[in-house]
């Protein structure tokens, strides 16, 4: 998108990392937050569903994007690219280290599921613009974000799914498919309502399978890498 293409690299180079703009990082976040779309806008009736993970082996990321069937879960193509370690690890900016590596892994799939799960948050976020939003956002994709760990907001209610709040609003979900919970929140073109049910149907262990699927992917390209350093 254009309006993206300046801000969405707010950072100079300076040796191998560059180092992040972060009033500018912050601007880019505001207009990925002010055009998400919180309601369901996908095709249906959804026959794939994709997932999107990132890895990392010295000064390069990973980036694995699956296509599973649905709602029977399975393999219908993979995908794994390679992309330069361009920015540090910031908290609540990592877009912009691993959304390059997502995008590339995206765009590298043939079939196009009608909504993507990413290994990260979607406006469960302090600014209300992670990963998953601004992969939806920048490709205009219906994404769903999933976290491992509570990045913002309080967690209220009781039992196995519990609301998350920031700010007064409910900006996702707190889900315990096992022992361990994960965090849940639309990333663009998907509603709060459908995220939350989706993520429960596509979930057989602890991490919903798209994404599980896509870890493994990646681990075993990072593998392979390895082997023939």
């Amino acid at each position: 998108m254009r309006f993206l293409r300046k801000l969405y690299q707010p950072w100079r180079k300076e040796n191998r990392l560059a180092k992040i703009d972060l009033k500018r990082a912050k601007i880019a976040q505001k207009i990925i937050s002010s055009k998400i779309i919180l309601s369901n806008a996908f095709n249906e009736p959804i026959k794939h569903i994709g997932g999107v993970d990132v890895s990392f082996l010295k000064s390069q990321m990973i980036g694995s994007a699956v296509v599973l069937s649905f709602p029977e879960l399975k393999i219908v193509e993979q995908k794994v690219v390679s992309v330069e370690v361009r920015v540090p690890y910031i908290p609540t900016f990592l877009a912009f280290r691993e959304v390059p590596a997502m995008i590339k892994a995206i765009k590298s799939l043939r079939i196009r599921p009608e909504i993507y799960f990413i290994d990260a948050n979607g406006i469960l976020h302090p600014r209300k613009a992670g990963e998953a939003s601004h992969v939806g956002v920048v490709l205009d994709i219906p994404t769903i974000g999933i976290a491992k760990s509570l990045l913002c907001g309080k967690v209220i209610g009781e039992g196995r799914i519990r609301r998350v709040i920031l700010r007064g609003e409910v900006v996702g979900y707190e889900v315990k498919t096992n022992l361990k919970p994960i965090y849940v929140s639309p990333g663009h073109r998907v509603s709060l309502e459908t995220t939350l049910d989706l993520t429960l149907k596509v979930t057989k262990h602890r991490i919903p399978e798209p994404i599980r699927v896509a870890h493994i992917v990646a681990n075993e390209a990072k593998r392979k890498m390895i082997s023939n350093f």
